[in-house]
């Protein structure tokens, strides 16, 4: 790089990178490879457009809000403990936020979960770090950088494997990591969702670092001193804010259930097009063999070359050949996701719970395993939302933890011991269960009648 370059974002205004700054060249060199490119094609939250018609950013635009979100973590570091500043420790941190979500595929989560039902155990975060360290752009890029920021191919990929071992890769993974402090806002701000914010600049200015004790390998009682991040005394209230706000957009946004509709839909889809493909029947999906789906799908398909073929075009590209395969599901599913003839939820879980909701999962398989509901005419969800984990302190993942100091300004502690907020956030789990048509929501409104009697 050789002059100072600019990105205009929507939610952090002007990203510069400048060329006098080793992690920032490397960075725009990163985000202009070919592998990285692709995630301008891969959209952050896949089907939420449907609901929220502005939810249109990628995986591309939320990785550089990371990556300025990591370097701002990083000079709070800097600024705090000028003396014990780990410029190549810091370097490498940027870079993992940078890189960690370049092994997202096409509606991410949900074909993540095509691939396990197919047999491919691998998660986005493995194909990452095949990225990284395989024969890439990317990984010819880090390689060749390793003079300017010591070890960076090797620190990147082990960083992005392993929990927070210190204040630096506590950047990349914890509960005020760059990641979700780049997503909270964009997601809100993108969707146009008014539930509730955060004060993002105060958050920041509060930012203190202590030492705080890991566990260590050496034996049970052995714990190895490390600086952390933690929030001062008046950042309760904002610490409860950010917190709120991850909650309510999993409750109102990625697990809407019109998106979640949607995702289940395009899941069952792929699933049926990799069986019959498998089984020698890929004249049955409707796909030509110049598909990248086509491809991945193949026996011994699911290299990483294809795998960096898929992106958001891959399955739009591919539900109007679909909709005129020879098999009958592949064609409806298909055809129901380009009109927006989304499966209609019945919200099972509102309306029971404890033994009653046990009883109609029992009624429902009873059901499917009768022959009278098919896995296609129903789709079952069922997640569940931990709005806050607070770690153990004797645990060696205490770095994730959101730590704030008391109100007189001594001691420190996890940020539910301070707050009655964040101590009364619950689990929510969730029990959806999404009917083909009418036929077959009678069929599961008659079962939840049986077992509300």
């Amino acid at each position: 790089m050789e002059r100072e370059q600019r990105i205009r974002d929507p939610v952090h205004g002007l990203i510069v990178f400048s060329p006098k700054s080793i992690v920032d060249a490397l960075a725009w060199d990163l985000l202009n490879c070919v592998e990285f490119q692709r995630l301008r094609r891969i959209k952050q939250l896949g089907f939420s457009e449907l609901v929220y018609p502005g939810a249109t950013h990628t995986r591309f635009s939320h990785s550089v809000g990371v990556f300025h979100t990591a370097r701002q973590l990083a000079q709070i570091i800097k600024h705090k403990r000028p003396e014990h500043f780990n410029e190549n420790a810091a370097n490498v941190a940027i870079c993992s936020a940078l890189l960690h979500d370049i092994g997202h595929g096409p509606f991410s989560h949900t074909f993540e979960g095509v691939m396990n039902s197919c047999g491919i155990s691998k998660s986005h975060e493995d194909w990452t770090i095949e990225i990284i360290e395989g024969d890439t752009e990317v990984g010819k890029l880090l390689a060749a950088a390793t003079d300017k920021i010591e070890d960076v191919k090797s620190r990147t990929s082990s960083l992005l494997k392993q929990e927070p071992t210190d204040i630096y890769s506590a950047i990349v993974h914890s509960q005020f990591d760059a990641d979700r402090l780049d997503y909270l806002r964009r997601d809100k701000q993108m969707t146009g969702t008014e539930h509730g914010g955060f004060d993002w600049s105060w958050l920041l200015n509060n930012l203190e670092i202590e030492k705080l004790q890991l566990a260590s390998d050496a034996g049970p009682d052995e714990f190895i001193p490390v600086d952390g991040l933690i929030l001062g005394a008046k950042s309760l209230q904002a610490a409860e804010a950010y917190l709120l706000v991850r909650f309510h957009l999993y409750t109102q946004v990625y697990y809407h259930k019109t998106t979640r509709a949607a995702e289940k839909m395009l899941g069952r889809l792929l699933s049926l097009v990799a069986e019959l493909m498998r089984n020698g029947k890929e004249g049955d999906v409707g796909l030509p063999n110049s598909s990248p789906l086509f491809a991945f799908f193949s026996k011994d398909g699911a290299t990483l070359s294809n795998y960096l073929q898929l992106d958001d075009s891959s399955i739009w590209g591919g539900l109007p050949l679909m909709r005129d395969a020879p098999n009958e599901v592949v064609q409806e599913l298909s055809s129901r996701l380009l009109t927006r003839k989304l499966y209609k939820c019945v919200d099972v879980g509102e309306k029971l719970s404890g033994h009653e909701l046990v009883s109609f999962k029992s009624k429902l398989s009873q059901a499917k395993k009768e022959g009278q509901l098919s896995d296609v005419d129903v789709l079952i969800d069922g997640p569940n939302i931990s709005p806050y984990k607070a770690e153990d302190y004797e645990s060696r993942h205490a770095l994730n933890n959101v730590m704030i100091r008391s109100s007189d300004g001594g001691r420190f502690g996890d940020v539910s011991e301070y707050s009655a907020v964040v101590e009364a956030l619950k689990i929510r789990r969730f029990y959806r269960v999404y009917v083909r048509n009418e036929t077959v929501h009678t069929a599961v409104e008659k079962l939840l009648m049986e077992v509300a009697r």
